[in-house]
């Protein structure tokens, strides 16, 4: 059973990494698309290979644990379970605000005649990496909630 522990721990590490290379890449993406909206933006190769990378790096311990690594969770921490699933509704804010801004005050400025190309790789780099961040904060609900245990139902008043 301790191999298993190991294995899951590994996991997680590498999704946890890879989520906050992807979050520690969205943030400034974020502050720049708020100030210029509409104006296609230049992004280093460095960049898109460190979301590529960390997107493959993610998605590959994800879905390995998924079908080949139990949750490893014996006992009850209830406010362990709490804190994990406090920080699983955090990380997604930071994709969720990402989207956001593309969607709603960055798309409807863009000219998508002048190359068309590069909006759509773009688009599709930015859901894998929605997709990314929506895998590792399922993991951590589930986590979360394994480790928070069942609600226990109040004993009845005669």
């Amino acid at each position: 059973m301790a191999k298993v522990d190991k294995r899951y721990t590994l996991l997680f590490f590498a999704q946890a990494l890879g989520s906050l290379s992807l979050i520690s890449q969205c943030v400034p993406i974020y502050a720049r698309l708020l100030d210029d909206p509409g104006t296609p933006q230049r992004f280093g190769v460095a960049m898109v290979v460190v979301a590529g990378l960390s997107v493959v790096l993610v998605q590959t311990a994800y879905w390995y644990r998924v079908f080949n690594v139990i949750l490893p969770v014996r006992t009850k921490r209830v406010v362990v379970g709490h804190l994990i699933l406090f920080a699983s509704r955090l990380g997604f804010i930071v994709a969720s605000a990402l989207f956001s801004i593309v969607l709603f005050r960055h798309l409807p400025e863009i000219d998508f005649a002048q190359n068309w190309s590069t909006f759509l790789w773009r688009g599709l780099l930015l859901l894998a990496v929605l997709f990314t961040l929506f895998c590792f904060t399922t993991e951590l609900e589930r986590l979360g909630s394994a480790m928070r245990g069942p609600e226990r139902q109040p004993l009845p008043r005669n």
